[in-house]
């Protein structure tokens, strides 16, 4: 009886872990041929870009109320985009590329690119891909892909070295907190951790074999990851041990990002959309009015006095989603 009793508890926990809860997203854009928009960065609350497939390229200088098309120079899939400041920026594109602008993004030229290995077998001649860019400051940074790959710059994106990951499986995303520590997540729930700017990557023990595809890092010691089948995995102790979520959805979660200590989002398949306001102790389900697959989000908390969050998604269709503080 006791048995059951707790059993009914932890359904109707879980059952309102993921209520339906009211939410401020809007649509405020559709791209006209409905391509997919992969990624999206902010500098700012009203400085941003959006990267999609086929080079689709768009900026905004109003926070999402009005989007300028951009000239990539590329008619390939775009995966991710960074930029240091309102000007420098890299973009991730199909085949290896890394691009850069120095201009806001209104010109790119590439800058660097993967070469096909020498022992691949003949007639595959595609590069390798890389998939995840991110900078510490205006020389370091980090592009990860394919095969293990995880490559460092110490010039701003002119020379890559690669590090050695330990492992085959490919890399997805790639995380910082400082020019030392930092996170780097992908197939076969591989989690690597560097606190020596990856001179050696440590393989963590995830607990799963899910693919694993974003990593948020809250601090020196806390970082979430989310992946396939509603994987939602928590580290507060420098990635020692990692707390895995009783499911709360079926879906691949792709993208995971907190406005602060307090409040965060989760995107995923589907039109997915988790909210949390206590830090992840508990996530809620929001209406975000598709069923479009999401895989961009972009969260910023700024203001001097009233702080107010705006937050931003992008997915299949071309569209764009926004949250905003009322």
């Amino acid at each position: 009886m006791k048995l059951c009793f707790r059993f009914l508890l932890v359904a109707f926990a879980l059952t309102m872990l993921v209520a339906p809860a009211n939410a401020q997203w809007e649509r405020v854009f559709e791209q006209k041929t409905r391509k997919d928009l992969n990624a999206i960065y902010f500098v700012d609350r009203e400085i941003g870009w959006v990267a999609g497939d086929t080079g689709l390229l768009f900026s905004t200088g109003s926070g999402g109320d009005s989007w300028a098309e951009l000239k990539s120079g590329v008619n390939l899939s775009l995966s991710d985009i960074f930029f240091r400041d309102r000007s420098e920026g890299w973009m991730v594109a199909q085949g290896g590329r890394l691009l850069y602008s120095e201009d806001a993004g209104m010109s790119w030229k590439e800058i660097y690119r993967l070469q096909p290995s020498r022992s691949a077998p003949r007639g595959k001649s595609e590069a390798p891909e890389l998939y995840s860019v991110t900078f510490v400051n205006k020389k370091k940074g980090w592009i990860v892909g394919t095969e293990g790959r995880i490559l460092v710059s110490e010039d701003g994106g002119k020379n890559w070295v690669g590090q050695e990951s330990g492992t085959r499986e490919e890399i997805v995303h790639v995380k910082f907190i400082n020019d030392k520590r930092g996170w780097a997540v992908g197939g076969s729930g591989t989690i690597l951790f560097t606190n020596d700017a990856g001179r050696t990557w440590e393989k963590q023990k995830s607990g799963t074999t899910s693919h694993l595809y974003h990593v948020e890092v809250r601090g020196k010691d806390d970082a979430w990851v989310v992946g396939d089948d509603g994987v939602i995995l928590r580290t507060s102790n420098g990635g020692v041990s990692w707390e895995r979520y009783p499911p709360l959805v079926k879906q691949t979660l792709l993208n995971i990002a907190f406005a602060d200590d307090k409040l965060g989002w989760i995107v995923g398949w589907n039109g997915t959309i988790l909210r949390t306001g206590d830090g992840g102790n508990r996530w809620i389900a929001q209406e975000s009015g598709t069923k479009s697959n999401l895989y961009g989000l972009a969260v910023r908390r700024d203001g001097f006095i009233n702080k107010k969050t705006q937050a931003w998604v992008v997915g299949g269709d071309g569209i764009i989603l926004r949250y905003r503080d009322q």
